[in-house]
């Protein structure tokens, strides 16, 4: 099989009163994300990575480079797109077998009384992050469009600045994992580099939501306060743009219970939040179990009304698709007690089309 379409674990459709009075209650724990400032120098940041990394699974990274105008100018993009183009017209790019196009509310065969993650999307993927060129054929080298699947005249109309932002957070997320193999003693320092080229083809996506207003029709069969439902990631590493005002994340650290993550603003002036970064399930494989894969969710902040829209903006940053998923050579993951990397073999490529294919039904 060699399309795929990057999905996340989803659970807890239909919580328990318990955990919805646990919601509820103002005496939820909440907690500080460790911010590493990844333009220090590489000696104060190893340590708290390492640290965030195994026992988190989540962290901020400031000193990213993102200006908030340059944030603010992608949430209005994003937003525009959403709530100014025709659903006619939006329908016309649907997302395929790459994970390129658009998703609409039922594309997903969603239960149409479920509030919990009633949403719309764009993913752009197939990308050559040398130029930032998106849908891609396999050979990127032609440095061509697929006119079969053609990009909306209103991304078209903004590719440059879009292609930018792509670039830089590819650039990013590779400095993030340069500095996690210094942090876990890695002799190749470049190992994860190698194995994240932007010249290759990867599974990597970039991602708009929007999370409309719930459906008027909703019976509340679902936890009304939740807006984006229990989930890990499936890939390597996901970076997330954060708006002051509409954070409501929450981890599930300890397997049960739900902590609130506080804002935390860039203590660079005129520069964006720090990004929310998180680890996914085949980062957590790869270093048999290392690196923590979280579960999250996001809920209604207080004040929120359940007709406010809220739109969210994500990178999912993948390894080549012929990178082999071997242990990462490195005596932290080769002395690690519990080994979930103990199967055939398997391409980056190969597991993620696993996890998809082990949740939903492919025809």
């Amino acid at each position: 099989m060699s399309s795929y379409i990057y999905k996340r674990v989803q659970v807890g459709d239909n919580p328990s009163m318990d955990m919805q009075q646990k919601l509820n209650s103002p005496n939820i724990p909440r907690m500080k994300l460790s911010v590493i400032d990844v333009s220090k120098p590489e000696k104060q940041t190893l340590q708290p990575l390492l640290e965030a990394a195994t026992q988190q699974g989540f962290l901020l990274i400031d000193g990213h480079g993102f200006t908030q105008s340059e944030v603010d100018e992608l949430f209005t993009i994003c937003k525009r797109f959403f709530t100014g183009t025709d659903h006619e017209e939006k329908l016309k790019y649907p997302i395929d077998q790459r994970n390129f196009g658009y998703s609409s509310f039922d594309a997903e065969n969603l239960n149409p009384n479920r509030s919990t993650d009633y949403k719309e999307s764009f993913n752009f993927s197939q990308i050559n992050f040398v130029n930032g060129a998106v849908n891609q054929t396999p050979n990127y080298e032609l440095n061509k469009y697929d006119s079969a699947n053609p990009i909306p005249p209103f991304f078209s109309e903004r590719m440059d600045f879009l292609s930018q932002i792509i670039i830089k957070l590819h650039t990013q997320a590779r400095h993030i994992t340069k500095l996690l193999s210094m942090a876990m003693g890695v002799e190749d320092v470049n190992f994860f580099l190698k194995r994240f080229e932007p010249s290759e083809p990867s599974p990597s996506t970039f991602r708009m939501l929007r999370y409309p207003l719930v459906r008027p029709d909703s019976t509340g069969k679902t936890d009304p306060h939740v807006r984006a439902g229990a989930h890990t990631d499936y890939g390597a590493l996901t970076l997330l743009f954060q708006r002051e005002g509409e954070q409501g994340l929450q981890l599930q650290l300890d397997g049960h219970n739900w902590t609130d993550v506080e804002f935390v603003p860039s203590k660079h002036e005129g520069m964006a939040p720090p990004l929310v970064v998180n680890f996914g399930d085949m980062m957590s494989y790869w270093t048999n179990g290392v690196l923590k894969s979280t579960m999250h969710r996001v809920r209604f902040e207080p004040g929120q009304t359940r007709d406010s829209d809220r739109y969210s903006i994500v990178f999912f940053f993948e390894p080549t698709v012929t990178t082999k998923l071997v242990p990462v050579p490195c005596q932290l993951v080769q002395t690690q007690k519990t080994k979930t990397n103990t199967g055939p073999e398997m391409t980056s490529l190969e597991y993620l089309i696993k996890k998809l294919e082990a949740t939903y039904k492919f025809t």
